[in-house]
């Protein structure tokens, strides 16, 4: 199970972009924060699997046997995926804790969703160079038609997480630390770019690519090909 830490731990420019310091002292603590960050850099662990059958809506990888439509129909047999999570690790929330003032709580709280980021954009740029393609991915609680009940079994396809990590999963299915992310990497086809093109949610921020109506009701369609 390969670990992936990422060599830029804060995207600075993109933290300002989004932390909007009122002035230059507010500015300068965001960036004494991005600085004490950058000590306790997120990682991004991942497992190469191979797709066994798939019959109706099931999809077995390995010993676990999911039941989603869309991993049934953007999978196929004898593909190879990567199963995996990103995280800002655990010393970075840790160190929420230590921070009383609620702004910058708040900064902080952007630092360590900016700091999964870089550890997700390092993994799949590694996954890239290795495997020469442009991954994508899905992910559980992304999507309504995939749960995020699916992750314990997600995170058994790759090991000891919590011991490589340092990321557990809750009775609630959320993963601690909470700015952590899983899924499943797998080379893209048939209109799939990202999740957002199964999410019809209007004005969200954190939008990359446009909902794709008919491709959601090709993938919720016992007829897709």
């Amino acid at each position: 199970m390969p670990i992936v830490r990422p060599e830029q731990v804060i995207d600075i420019d993109a933290l300002l972009a989004v932390a909007r310091p009122g002035d230059q002292d507010d500015h300068e603590r965001v960036l004494e924060l991005a600085k004490e960050a950058a000590g306790r850099p997120g990682a991004a662990i991942y497992e190469r699997r191979v797709i066994g059958a798939i019959e109706g809506d099931s999809v077995a990888i390995g010993d676990v046997t999911f039941s989603a439509r869309p991993l049934s129909r953007l999978f196929s047999t004898g593909m190879e995926v990567f199963p995996y999570v990103a995280t800002c690790g655990p010393g970075m929330a840790d160190y929420r804790n230590k921070l009383t003032d609620p702004l910058e709580q708040y900064w902080w709280d952007l630092i360590m969703q900016n700091a999964v980021g870089c550890a997700r954009k390092a993994l799949f740029a590694e996954i890239e160079k290795i495997e020469g393609f442009a991954p994508v991915s899905v992910n559980p609680g992304s999507i309504e038609m995939w749960p995020i009940s699916n992750q314990p079994a997600l995170f058994s396809l790759i090991g000891d997480v919590e011991k490589m990590i340092g990321v557990t999963v809750a009775p609630s299915f959320l993963m601690l630390p909470l700015k952590s992310i899983s899924g499943i990497i797998f080379r893209g086809g048939g209109g799939f770019t990202h999740n957002c093109c199964l999410c019809d949610r209007e004005n969200c921020e954190g939008r990359v690519a446009p909902y794709d109506a008919k491709l959601k009701a090709d993938l919720e369609s016992s007829m897709y090909i």
